[in-house]
């Protein structure tokens, strides 16, 4: 903090609690890839931070070059894990909680399931009746497999098991 009339305590007990929220901050971070259901709370944190600085944002009282230097090395952290964060949330999941946080497009980091690639969907269990979609080139091969040189059903049964049987 610079020189000049002091904080109010209860400003000097916002600007500790930023300090706090920082330093969670970064240690979400550093865990990234064991965050597991707590992954959201990275996006919480930084939300928090942001709001934080702003009401600081112009207070001569405050130095804050030094919090928001710390800041900004977390954020190119988190953009450079944004793939497996937005994998560890969910695609589905960061839209539903688009929905319930609303938040201004300036707090990028509530987007970056928007530069991420989307999963390719997996057919599941339930439908494996479907036949699944080959190509012609995997036709043709499984045709030629089928009548094997031997005659037979391509399973190496040259003729019919059972005599007087077709």
């Amino acid at each position: 903090m610079s020189e000049g009339p002091a904080l109010t305590p209860d400003e000097k007990q916002v600007w500790a609690y930023l300090l706090d929220v920082v330093k969670d901050y970064g240690r979400y971070l550093a865990d990234i890839e064991n965050l597991g259901y707590s992954a959201p709370n990275v996006l919480y944190y930084r939300d928090e931070i942001q709001e934080m600085l702003e009401e600081f944002k112009g207070d001569s009282r405050v130095d804050f070059r030094g919090v928001w230097t710390q800041v900004k090395e977390y954020d190119e952290i988190l953009r450079a894990n944004q793939e497996l964060l937005v994998r560890t949330i969910g695609h589905a999941n960061f839209k539903q909680y688009h929905i319930m946080n609303d938040p201004p497009r300036t707090h990028w980091w509530w987007f970056i399931n928007r530069v991420v690639a989307k999963p390719q969907l997996q057919s599941s269990w339930w439908q494996f009746w479907k036949k699944p979609e080959i190509s012609t080139a995997q036709l043709l091969e499984a045709q030629e497999a089928g009548g094997g040189e031997d005659g037979g059903d391509g399973l190496g049964v040259p003729e019919t098991p059972v005599e007087g049987h077709s």
